[in-house]
């Protein structure tokens, strides 16, 4: 009886709770508005990967987000050379598959933390990371540094290059407190927050040769390191320049992002801010690095008025196009531009300041499922659906249903829920005719290049 009685009870418990109304759907939360302006459709191609105020951004070419998933502190969102993505968040950066799940997560050893700034997968299957430590210096010896900072030793932020093997063992190691002097830095650009930046290490790159090329900001500096010995083989800009500047009447500063072209020319982004400043730009330039002399061949300005307070990046693409991110921008909110080689603007995106740079990919390196958007008539009134299966919606007009009526003219597209806590936004439905709004005529998008079939 006393079994019966316990089974009765077990029973009505589990009905009950299988009768409990399921939560409703977590609503979409307004995204990143960016605004795009298209100068010619023909010559964008390919994919825009960023990090922008917590959110990790796919967007294509004609500048519209079609995914995007919120990561506090995320940073430099990015695709590798074997198609993984990857993006750094607070100590660690992460590579993820097509699925969006991580698969493998690197951070600097020996008691470092990384610096989000940079990091390589290399064609071996190795990584290269930066890193920092803190040294502490006595900064009676440096009256610049003493005069800003008043205390007589602090910790002082450093550099540190990393490689890492496929199996994450540490098997080359670089440190800048070895080869630098505290007073080759700017003090220009450091603030009084706790701790000094002293190298301010943002970018490295391999050259063809497989040595290091190494940015420091804080230096205005690219120094090139040899990868078996660590020694300096050069430093070019800032205090310590070896190189003539040809064609450059003003020099570099506070660049990021420097890389090596397959013409052997190299590429940087040059934020112009110091005492006297200048506008940002992207420049490529030559190197003779046994006559020692820096020609500039060519750059491009987006304002001469706008210098950038930190980030940017520079991209040269396959067609010769170039993707110019401007990170801080000092009075606009330009997010970034691709150019021809002529200088002319191709592609304008403004938005959310604060993206570390911007990475273009000739096509998706999975398949991105977008939802579909179909038009149908029911008793006279048009109505666009975004099909079933979706736990939330979010339209592009503000509506947050499955199915929205036809009320006007206008472009229109919806996200939802998609992996790993991230939206993915349809294509878009464009209505030219508000009688008409069904004609498949004129909401039939060209596939762009780079699609999958």
């Amino acid at each position: 009886m006393k079994k019966l009685l316990l089974l009765i009870i077990l029973f009505i418990s589990i009905a009950g709770k299988a009768q409990k109304p399921a939560l409703p759907p977590k609503p979409i939360q307004p995204l990143p508005n960016f605004n795009a302006t298209l100068f010619d459709p023909s010559a964008v191609s390919g994919y825009f990967f960023f990090a922008s105020n917590d959110h990790l951004i796919i967007m294509d070419n004609e500048g519209n987000v079609i995914y995007c998933r919120t990561v506090q502190g995320a940073f430099d969102f990015t695709v590798t050379e074997d198609n993984r993505m990857m993006f750094t968040q607070r100590n660690k950066t992460y590579l993820m598959n097509s699925d969006f799940k991580p698969v493998d997560s690197l951070e600097c050893k020996n008691g470092y933390y990384i610096d989000a700034h940079d990091r390589l997968v290399l064609p071996d299957g190795h990584f290269l990371l930066l890193c920092d430590e803190k040294i502490k210096v006595d900064f009676t010896k440096y009256p610049e540094w003493k005069n800003k900072w008043v205390r007589d030793t602090i910790g002082v932020a450093a550099g540190i290059i990393q490689e890492l093997d496929a199996q994450h063992n540490v098997v080359f190691e670089w440190h800048a407190k070895d080869h630098f002097e505290i007073s080759d830095a700017d003090i220009f650009f450091d603030s009084n927050t706790g701790t000094a930046q002293w190298t301010h290490c943002n970018a490295f790159a391999l050259d063809e040769d497989g040595n290091i090329l190494l940015s420091s900001r804080d230096f205005n500096e690219i120094t090139k390191i040899n990868r078996k010995d660590g020694s300096i083989m050069w430093r070019l800009g800032g205090k310590k320049n070896e190189f003539t500047f040809v064609n450059c009447p003003v020099p570099f500063y506070g660049q990021h992002n420097i890389r090596k072209l397959p013409n052997g020319h190299f590429t940087l982004f040059d934020d112009g801010q110091h005492t006297v400043s200048h506008g940002a730009r992207a420049i490529e330039f030559e190197l003779d690095e046994v006559k020692k002399v820096f020609t500039l061949v060519w750059s491009y300005t987006f304002d001469d008025d706008m210098s950038c307070n930190g980030r940017g990046s520079v991209q040269r693409l396959a067609d010769g196009n170039t993707v110019i991110c401007y990170g801080n921008p000092t009075w606009s909110d330009i997010c970034f531009v691709v150019v021809n080689q002529k200088g002319n603007k191709l592609l304008q995106v403004n938005g959310p300041l604060g993206t570390y740079r911007v990475a273009n990919v000739p096509s998706l390196p999975f398949k991105l499922n977008q939802p579909k958007i179909n038009c149908f008539d029911s008793a006279g009134t048009k109505y666009l659906d975004a099909g079933a299966g979706h736990n939330s919606y979010l339209w592009s007009n503000g509506d947050t249903t499955r199915v929205i009526p036809v009320k006007q003219t206008d472009a229109y597209s919806v996200f939802v829920p998609y992996e790993k806590g991230g939206f993915v936004c349809s294509e878009k439905f464009v209505v030219k005719n508000i009688s008409k709004p069904c004609n498949s005529a004129g909401n039939i998008r060209k596939k762009k290049k780079g699609d999958k079939k």
